[in-house]
């Protein structure tokens, strides 16, 4: 059954129709939540809550929209919210808890974990919106047209915000001689990471 089909009997209050559309975009939701907030626990709780609102309310969704767009939506401004929260009341992010998977010997683990640690660390220092771009763009693999419809705004505000994102990312992974650090891309990286 496709989206439509789906969303069009979740709205007349068929719960197994929402089921399924939860199954088919569990895991894109978790995965953009942890992406965000980079805590294993509160990204299943924030793509609940991002399941619990799309429920809620599933009738008001107008399908000239994508559901995934719209889900999309909902789940960064539950993201944001909780963002925001935490830099108000602090909550460090602790990078010891994550293992670079299948390194060739202890000394490049090393190396490798160093250079993750960096990466999160700079992009935990990004503005929201721009980590939420980053993490569409190469986590999900959305186009700058899908990430303007699903953070609102313009398709070259979308791009804008890429771009400002990955200089300041270059910018922040400078290492003491102001040399920049060679670290993978962002999704080779991601893919390889596991928590342990």
């Amino acid at each position: 059954m496709t989206d439509p089909q789906l969303v069009a009997r979740a709205q007349e209050g068929d719960l197994p129709a929402f089921e399924e559309l939860v199954k088919k975009y569990q895991r894109e939701i978790y995965s953009l939540a942890y992406r965000l907030v980079l805590d294993a626990e509160e990204a299943k709780d924030l793509a609940q809550q991002a399941f619990l609102q799309a429920f809620v309310h599933i009738r008001s969704f107008r399908q000239q929209a994508q559901f995934r767009t719209w889900l999309f939506r909902i789940a960064i401004n539950q993201c944001y919210s909780y963002l925001k929260n935490r830099k108000k009341f602090g909550d460090p992010v602790d990078c010891e808890d994550f293992v670079l998977v299948g390194e060739e010997s202890p000394e490049e683990d090393l190396v490798a974990q160093d250079r993750r640690q960096r990466l999160y660390a700079a992009l935990q220092r990004l503005p929201a919106k721009q980590l939420a771009v980053i993490t569409l763009k190469l986590e999900q693999g959305l186009s700058y047209e899908e990430i303007s419809r699903v953070l609102g705004g313009t398709t070259g505000a979308a791009r804008v915000n890429y771009c400002q994102a990955i200089k300041t990312l270059r910018k922040y992974l400078q290492d003491e001689d102001d040399h920049e650090v060679a670290v993978r891309s962002y999704p080779k990286m991601v893919t390889r990471i596991s928590r342990r």
